[in-house]
């Protein structure tokens, strides 16, 4: 409408540009945006800060990239995440969850989420025991894999694993990791928040925990009443075992 052009016209300029459409452009605008702000951010802590200076600027940092994955996560594909779960479980069929090095966190905090959940969930630090439980997936299985930069060998196995065996895959990933989310059946991008450096991997955990609330929260609301009455025998158990004693 600020341009004064139609719908058409603006997917053709797209396209000229390389990308399949507007949704892709939107994404890679928003990725480019958020990184350039990000970089900013990063210069400006410098060898003279005092300890509250430096979280000032990580605070800041934290804020702004939580606000660029708002933009570069897709309701579409986070709703389909969400279904995934759901009827994956439903089904009576496996879960898997992957994360190698600091992203581990990231699969074990999921793993407490679904639990309370009454979702059973496979998970394992070691990367050789993890690679041991993807072999034994089956059709409809489904795998959730955690990555910023996609540079670990593991994931990029584990979901080609998942495709030959006709399980699912969700990649939970910093946007512009395409190869990787070509072969993944939905993913869910945050934005540019970590660079070759490695000095924002704070801000990418949390921006991921983030995201893995969003499921839980969003699975949870399936079964409401059911999720509710679960809470409260859980909280009946601990006070007559004596744990909020003290």
């Amino acid at each position: 409408q600020n341009s004064g052009v139609s719908e058409a016209t603006l997917i053709r300029f797209t396209k000229k540009l390389g990308f399949n459409g507007y949704t892709e452009f939107k994404l890679n605008l928003s990725a480019d945006l958020a990184s350039a702000q990000h970089q900013s951010i990063l210069m400006n802590v410098t060898e003279g800060d005092s300890p509250l200076e430096i979280y000032q600027k990580l605070a800041s940092f934290t804020k702004t990239s939580i606000d660029a994955t708002e933009r570069t996560l897709e309701s579409d594909s986070i709703a389909k995440a969400v279904d995934l779960i759901y009827e994956t479980h439903k089904q009576g069929r496996r879960i898997y969850l992957s994360g190698v090095g600091g992203s581990s966190i990231l699969a074990q905090a999921l793993r407490i989420k679904l639990m309370r959940l009454d979702i059973p969930s496979i998970v394992f630090e070691d990367v050789h025991l993890q690679l041991e439980a993807v072999i034994n997936m089956k059709k409809d299985d489904l795998i959730i894999c955690f990555t910023t930069l996609a540079r670990s060998a593991q994931n990029h196995q584990f979901i080609r694993l998942a495709n030959q065996r006709s399980a699912k895959a969700i990649l939970i990933t910093q946007f512009g990791n395409q190869r990787l989310a070509d072969q993944a059946t939905v993913t869910l991008y945050t934005s540019c928040i970590e660079n070759n450096f490695r000095l924002t991997n704070q801000t990418s955990i949390l921006v991921q925990l983030m995201i893995i609330d969003t499921l839980f929260l969003a699975l949870a609301l399936k079964d409401l009443p059911k999720i509710v009455k679960d809470v409260e025998d859980a909280k009946e158990i601990f006070d007559e075992l004596g744990y909020y004693d003290y």
